[in-house]
């Protein structure tokens, strides 16, 4: 018999009567008996727990094993991951400068490098920093840049691509406005240059009347036209920097909107500072319109489209003893028919 749980030095209390015969009578064999192979079962039972314990604990171990091998697996592939983010993130940035190179052709060069592919560029676009004014007119007069750069607290930003129809459009339009003034009492400035406060911008095209005084440098009219120059952009400077007190009287601005390499589309506003709603420039006159057919045939008719500017405002400013030529009609009337007779529409 077992003595568990005998601490005390007493002997179980099955062997306390002395006087029972030490023989050992059937029935105890067989319990006996039955004890011992219940005790080999329990041994048994015992080995099993203790090979289940092990499996579970190889098991444990091959899982966590699996579970290093997916870390380990992981890891790599972040590093991987990094790794080419890493290299995509240098190229960009060497494409990136590589372009900026090419683009900062055009200041110290003058050069319009096909490899800049200024097409692909955001306007407006940071050229230099650091520039002083006369810095800037020099290098302008230079190259002969004109109505692509702008000056702004000495940074130099290109706001538009001197491409076909850009220079054509307004070249078109000077011809219109001189046709309707024989005696030539308007001057075309031209791409005449201005600065004002922080600010220094060159205007596509420009009129004033001849011997008005003290008028440098701003103009009676000034015409932006865009192409590459967003249409944002465009009207701000048109309201905000041609219009502002002291400066022009009116303007004209014309968006050309490509499609497919060519100019297919056209809007129009035409600005006086005498034109305002509760103190804000509105539009005198605004309109859009289709340009040409796949045979290049103008989509609109004479006099469709026009602008009529008064002649009191393109010789606004002048002496008080001045007579507007009779010549001017009290309408000067630039119709957009001849305008895209006039102009390039194909965009390299």
């Amino acid at each position: 018999m077992s003595t568990l749980g005998n601490d005390s030095g007493y002997e179980p209390l099955c062997n306390t009567n002395r006087s029972i015969s030490k023989e050992k009578s059937p029935v105890s064999e067989a319990s006996s008996n039955t004890t011992s192979r219940d005790s080999n079962i329990t041994s048994r039972d015992s080995s099993i727990s203790r090979d289940s314990n092990i499996t579970s604990r190889d098991s444990n171990i091959t899982l966590k094993g699996s579970s290093i091998s997916r870390d380990s697996s992981t890891s790599r592939e972040t590093a991987s991951s990094i790794e080419i983010s890493t290299n995509t993130a240098l190229q960009l940035l060497k494409s990136n400068n590589t372009l900026a190179k090419f683009r900062e052709l055009w200041w110290t060069q003058g050069n319009i490098h096909p490899s800049a592919k200024w097409e692909e560029a955001s306007l407006p676009y940071l050229l230099i920093s650091d520039v002083d004014w006369e810095k800037y007119t020099e290098r302008t007069d230079f190259f002969n840049v004109h109505g692509s750069w702008e000056w702004i607290n000495g940074n130099v930003y290109v706001y538009e691509l001197p491409l076909g129809p850009h220079e054509t459009c307004s070249r078109a339009i000077d011809r219109v406005i001189c046709s309707k003034d024989p005696e030539m009492t308007l001057i075309n400035l031209g791409s005449t240059r201005t600065k004002a406060d922080n600010m220094g911008k060159e205007a596509d095209g420009s009129f004033i009347p001849k011997h008005k005084p003290n008028h440098k440098p701003w103009p009676n009219l000034a015409i932006e036209v865009a192409l590459s120059e967003t249409e944002t952009h465009l009207l701000d400077v048109v309201k905000n920097y041609w219009l502002s007190p002291g400066r022009a009287h009116d303007a004209i601005a014309v968006k050309l909107v490509p499609s497919d390499k060519i100019v297919s589309r056209m809007k129009v506003w035409h600005f006086c500072t005498d034109n305002r709603t509760l103190g804000e420039l509105v539009p005198v006159t605004e309109f859009g319109f289709n340009t040409i057919d796949d045979e290049n045939q103008i989509l609109i008719q004479p006099q469709q489209f026009t602008i009529n500017i008064n002649a009191e405002c393109l010789f606004h400013g002048m002496s008080s003893d001045f007579r507007i030529p009779a010549s001017i009609p009290n309408s000067l009337i630039i119709d957009f028919y001849n305008v895209l007779s006039g102009m390039e529409f194909d965009i390299p």
